[in-house]
């Protein structure tokens, strides 16, 4: 094989390897033991419980994607981006790694199937809905909790830095999961009145002032501002509507509603990371990415108009909508 559209297009066919290289490596804790400095193969394997011969290979591996870096002396040391696979370090990608390799990666061989005959993926080969399989491995749970945690702390400082709430004295973030965007706003708006809104068992034991409930059926009333980060991806047209529909019942005339979502391009190379978010939807659940012209059909359907749209650094626009 020779050519560069023939290279390119087998390191494509072999991503499926690298994404388990990068899991294999996290899941025995290789970039966390190499912290302390270059290791081989045997001195490792030692330490974590493997194989010296795989290990090597693996090693190897992430040698040749410039995850490692390989010594003379068959040493392995970490790069710049083998270090944000460490635990705890700033900007780490340990879990969002994690949740590709172990969550996300078996998922992707039921899509033929989706495409073909429908269905979700995730369901198809695991035999529950994505939450719910989640919900029945507490370790699983815990590794998706902890990348969507980071996820939510980088947009969250994105959201607040992109789009100006002064003047709100009241905000409702409606289906906040920990409030970690909630947290960031009412740090840049000391003495507003903030509530965190998610079903009961999620917001019990918040240290935010917090109120538990169905966005489907209803949310607090007469806030100046309420937020909507990362919801309507989750659902089809129908189920978003009916979100974007009991928010519109609870805002005053003159309340705005600030959709925050990943916005899909005209054309997918413009924005390569929200068409790939657009596929994990395909891939976990019965939602979509959307492109700004069908946030603004949805707002219509609800009573609301979208009158700005806000990019931010973090991969997600602020859409902010008014009643109509």
């Amino acid at each position: 094989m020779s050519g560069s559209a023939a290279d390119r297009l087998a390191r494509l066919a072999d991503g499926y390897l690298v994404t388990q290289l990068l899991h294999t490596a996290v899941a025995l804790g290789v970039p966390d033991a190499l912290a302390r400095g270059p290791r081989d193969a045997v001195d490792l394997a030692g330490e974590l419980g493997a194989r010296p011969g795989p290990l090597h290979r693996v090693l190897r591996g992430l040698a040749a994607e410039d995850v490692l870096a390989e010594t003379g002396d068959g040493r392995f040391a970490l790069t710049d981006t083998g270090r944000l696979l460490r635990t705890g370090v700033p900007g780490s990608l340990r879990d969002w790694v994690s949740t590709r390799g172990e969550l996300y990666f078996g998922a992707a061989a039921g899509l033929p199937t989706a495409v073909r005959d429908g269905g979700t993926p995730y369901e198809t080969v695991h035999g529950l809905p994505f939450f719910a399989h989640l919900s029945a491995d507490a370790s699983r749970l815990a590794t998706f909790q902890a990348a969507m945690a980071d996820r939510s702390a980088r947009e969250a400082g994105a959201v607040v830095a992109a789009y100006d709430l002064t003047g709100c004295s009241s905000v409702v973030d409606v289906g906040g999961g920990r409030g970690t965007l909630l947290r960031t706003v009412r740090d840049g708006l000391p003495g507003s009145d903030v509530v965190l809104f998610d079903l009961p068992e999620v917001v019990a034991d918040s240290d935010l002032p917090a109120v538990g409930g169905d966005f489907f059926a209803e949310v607090p009333a007469g806030a100046d501002a309420y937020l909507l980060s990362r919801v309507l991806h989750d659902w089809d047209d129908d189920a978003a509507v009916r979100v974007l529909c009991t928010c519109r019942a609870a805002m005053r005339p003159d309340s705005v509603l600030l959709v925050v979502e990943a916005v899909l391009p005209e054309r997918a190379a413009d924005d390569p990371a929200a068409v790939r978010m657009d596929l994990y939807m395909l891939l976990l659940l019965h939602g979509r990415e959307r492109t700004a012209a069908e946030y603004a059909a949805l707002c219509t359907a609800a009573g609301l108009r979208l009158t700005r749209d806000v990019p931010t650094d973090a991969g997600v626009h602020v859409l902010e909508t008014r009643p109509a």
